[in-house]
């Protein structure tokens, strides 16, 4: 089936997902002529709605309410030609949310729908990363048995986490053997002022969030398993002539301190490469 995405009667609209003024001309002028707007929470819609001065009646959908308000919403629409915008509390709608079943109803009901294109969080935490775009996996928010259904997948693996969650979830990344050593990239406050890109190994990003209290809501990425940059030996090979320099004047832990510093691997890692090359120049 084909359908024209003018004069739609549900307009699926994304909203910035840090930054106030990310928001779209488009989708400020969505929400300014509709007549309801869909939203998770009616405190943080009408934040944004303030901020534009816009001002629409507002009703919750979420996975707690999703099964009673399809059906007025679709009867609203065919029976009294009730315009809808569909939104998040952030970026983009359907993007871990039960937007699709919205979708599905119109499209059972021949409803004329069309998207409003925007921020995302997944999609800017993966232009951020400075991993391999060309295959990627979204999983949501963090869920074991997901990960380790995809432990094998070669495609950067993106996820969502809460700050209470996220060094416990480094730490089970930790104990699968697939990603030991994996970079894992780090994003935390998106598009705000105190936007943070961490890259590093397991153990490296397990002791930041331990040393810095985790805060804001935050993005994991895994890259692919077959990208140079998964291989700690292989990033500290690059040192490996600072490392040689350094090796019979300061200790290895003090060097440890500093090529850690830089490849934003563990200093125990770090550490115990530095030994084994000190053991095999002295055994040479």
């Amino acid at each position: 089936m084909m359908q024209s995405t003018t004069n739609a009667s549900l307009y699926i609209v994304s909203t910035p997902i840090g930054n106030i003024n990310d928001f779209t001309i488009r989708g400020i002028d969505i929400l300014r002529t509709v007549d309801v707007i869909l939203c998770e929470d009616t405190r943080i819609t009408s934040k944004l709605l303030m901020k534009y001065s816009i001002n629409k009646s507002l009703v919750v959908y979420n996975d707690h309410n999703v099964e009673t308000i399809i059906p007025k919403v679709i009867n609203n629409i065919l029976n009294h030609n009730t315009v809808y915008a569909l939104v998040s509390d952030a970026g983009t709608p359907l993007i871990s949310d039960p937007g699709y079943k919205l979708i599905n109803a119109c499209i059972q009901n021949d409803i004329k729908y069309t998207s409003v294109p925007g921020a995302c969080a997944a999609i800017n935490a993966l232009v951020l990363s400075g991993l391999p775009s060309d295959r990627f996996l979204f999983i949501g928010f963090f869920d074991n048995k997901k990960l380790d259904s995809i432990s094998d997948l070669n495609s950067t693996i993106i996820m969502y986490e809460s700050p209470n969650r996220i060094i416990s979830t480094l730490e089970y990344i930790k104990s699968n053997d697939k990603f030991t050593d994996s970079t894992i990239v780090v994003i935390r406050e998106m598009t705000k002022i105190f936007e943070e890109v961490i890259r590093g190994d397991v153990d490296y990003l397990i002791e930041h969030f331990n040393a810095n209290r985790p805060r804001g809501e935050f993005v994991i990425l895994l890259a692919p398993k077959e990208n140079l940059l998964n291989n700690n030996e292989t990033i500290l090979s690059n040192y490996l002539d600072l490392i040689n320099l350094l090796i019979d004047k300061i200790s290895l832990k003090d060097i440890s301190i500093i090529i850690s510093k830089y490849t934003k691997i563990n200093k125990n890692t770090v550490y115990n490469f530095t030994k084994n090359l000190n053991n095999k120049t002295h055994a040479q």
